[in-house]
């Protein structure tokens, strides 16, 4: 009986079929080249995506390897690609990762473009033996003090921070050591092959124009500024991932994401997967931001579109679903792990403007100690400046809450106005989670954010006109209404309101005491100037600290009698016992300061508005029995303050 298929016709079908193998065959099966085989006339095969999620193949043309150029130790293998639209892009920022083969084995990652204008896409391949040690690599996550930021925050520092950060993203290997990022002695510049990490492609969705603008003009300027939108390797340890779901199917070459906040707006970049082991991804060929340890969502991501340019072409990508999370940011790898998404803080926000629909808007934002500030800050800022107008006067009232897990919660609510409310009331509400995500005693990253923000385009406070009791002779241990008098901006002549309110008298005093009225901020500067705030001694002390600041909404009543005390590590320790007293002043070690006046009464009352301003009253308490009579009384203010 004659075959059905000529023997040529086996043959061809034959080589299909192990072609389509080598394409499914799962990367832990892949065979890995070490450099020291790699020699120039090789021609290796590429796999990237262009446009969509179509893998498709270009050639990689070997030129030699440059020994100790990333780093001491550290090669690069240099090639000249061909194929797709590279001819007329050059090396692109997004393809970073892209892996390459010579006859089925993996060398790297095409990471690393050569010349400034290239007429040629020449290419370095960062090894796949160095990008699996680094990503090896076992150690704790820890605060990038590059990009911490001291809260409160201008906007203008924070479009600063950001435009830094991006910089980087596009330049990773750049540092304070470097002038530049140019791989080598930066004085050999002139003449050294100009070779620098390709960069990852940014990607930035619902950032509102204004936003967006002063980024731009941030990152101007800057070099390698990005557009918006070895040895044998070892054993790779994989986590048990016998309990989870199945693992996504991602392949080398595909397009991947990595987020710092993600939902109604969307900051990241993406990459190229260079290698899959189990659960195990290996990506870019250099870093991403270089931050060692890290916890970023992982994404699925699609290229759009493919953007020419002549100084840097690039992938234009949209990140799509989790599919894990990033573990490791190194100097010649990203690496994350597939499966379930990392810790988040969770934003939801609620504006509501004077005459128009309310509006609900929720966020992810990646768990740092630096940029989970930095980027719950953006969302706040960016949606405000979205729905609400840019320039002029402004009211907003916050009313809200932060969760912390497993230590407790801070509760919002506070009012700004004027040209500054925006970025007053998105500073004011970052304050408790800087403060809590840099402190030095334990992690306390936020869990959530529910944020109701209140926004009339009108300036509304109020100022605090006169105060006065209800008598002019108080008593020891007596308690008395104390009356504010205040006055709505602009309000019409005459239209005032008064508040009341109880106060009582300590029961001891020697000489007169004074009553004070004040606004948060103006309480805040009086309290400051009289004691200097220590550092907290614990993250109880902390929480206590951030749930006592105070706010630009309530009304303050201090009551301040002549005795002496002392401050203990920035706290008032009024009225000590005589011996405690004399231990404390013998005390010269710096940690103590004393104390002219203590508070023996506080009250406060919070407020429809803003309020400012501060009034002091002076008073000298009688005995609680006169006997001249009753006391008078005094229904009306004075005509005076």
């Amino acid at each position: 009986m004659k075959p059905i298929l000529s023997p040529r016709l086996l043959r061809v079908l034959a080589s299909l079929v192990v072609g389509a193998a080598l394409l499914a065959v799962p990367d832990a099966q892949t065979r890995f080249m070490p450099v020291s085989e790699i020699v120039p006339g090789m021609v290796g095969i590429g796999r990237t995506v262009f446009v969509g999620d179509q893998l498709e193949e270009f050639q990689a043309h070997i030129l030699g390897v440059l020994r100790n150029t990333v780093a001491p130790g550290r090669d690069l293998i240099l090639a000249r690609l061909e194929g797709g639209p590279l001819a007329h892009t050059g090396v692109m920022q997004g393809m970073s990762g892209s892996p390459v083969y010579i006859d089925g084995r993996l060398i790297g990652a095409v990471s690393y473009s050569i010349g400034t204008f290239p007429r040629e896409p020449i290419a370095g391949i960062t090894p796949i033996a160095e990008m699996i040690d680094a990503v090896n690599r076992q150690a704790p996550q820890s605060q990038t003090r590059e990009f911490s930021l001291a809260w409160p925050a201008t906007p203008d520092q924070v479009v600063s921070l950001l435009g830094r950060l991006v910089a980087r993203a596009a330049s990773p290997l750049r540092s304070p050591l470097r002038t530049s990022d140019i791989v080598g002695a930066p004085s050999l510049a002139d003449w050294a092959p100009r070779l620098r990490p390709i960069g990852a492609a940014m990607v930035t969705s619902g950032l509102s124009t204004n936003l967006e603008m002063q980024l731009r003009t941030a990152m101007a300027g800057k070099a390698g500024g990005p557009a918006l939108s070895a040895a044998d390797t070892t054993a790779i340890t994989t986590p048990d991932l016998a309990a989870q779901a199945p693992l996504p199917t991602l392949r080398p070459g595909d397009p991947v994401g990595m987020t710092f906040m993600r939902g109604d707006l969307e900051m990241g970049a993406t990459g190229t997967i260079t290698h899959i082991d189990g659960a195990q991804v290996y990506a870019f060929g250099h870093p991403f931001l270089n931050q060692g340890p890290t916890a970023m969502a992982m994404t699925r991501a699609t290229v759009l579109a493919v953007i020419p340019s002549l100084d840097s072409s690039m992938k234009i990508g949209a990140m799509g679903p989790v599919v894990g999370r990033m573990t490791q940011d190194r100097a010649t790898a990203v690496g994350g792990v597939l499966g379930p998404g990392p810790d988040e803080l969770e934003v939801n926000l609620r504006i509501e403007s004077s005459g128009g629909p309310a509006r609900l808007l929720h966020f992810n934002v990646l768990h740092d100690q630096s940029l989970t500030p930095l980027f719950t800050y953006v969302a706040i800022l960016n949606s405000l400046g979205t729905y609400e107008r840019q320039t002029g006067a402004t009211s907003i009232s916050a009313q809200g809450q932060i969760s912390f897990d497993g230590i407790g919660t801070v509760s919002i609510d506070d009012a700004f106005t004027g040209d500054q409310a925006v970025s007053l009331a998105a500073a004011a509400i970052m304050n408790p989670i800087g403060a809590m995500a840099a402190n030095t005693f334990g992690p306390a990253l936020p869990r959530t954010v529910d944020l109701t923000l209140r926004v009339s385009e009108t300036e509304d406070y109020s100022t605090i006109e006169r105060v006065w009791l209800d008598t002019t002779r108080p008593t020891l241990g007596g308690t008395h209404i104390l009356h504010v008098l205040l006055r709505q901006y602009r309000a019409d002549e005459g239209a005032t309101e008064v508040i009341s309110l109880p106060i009582t008298m300590p029961t001891q005093a020697s000489g007169p005491v004074t009553l004070l009225v004040s606004d948060g901020p103006s309480l805040t500067t009086l309290e400051q100037s009289a004691v200097t705030p220590g550092p907290p001694t614990s993250l109880d002390g902390l929480l206590a600290r951030i749930r006592n600041i105070r706010s630009s909404n309530r009304l303050y009543v201090r009551l301040l009698t002549a005795a002496t005390g002392l401050a203990a590590g920035g706290e008032a320790q009024p009225s000590l016992p005589a011996s405690v007293q004399a231990a404390l002043d013998a005390d010269t070690s710096g940690t103590t300061t004393p104390l002219t006046r203590t508070v023996v009464g506080t009250w406060d009352r919070r407020m429809p508005r803003v309020l400012r301003g501060s009034r002091e009253l002076t008073l000298t308490l009688r005995p609680a029995v006169s006997p001249a009579g009753p006391l008078p009384r005094s229904p009306r203010p004075p005509s005076h303050p």
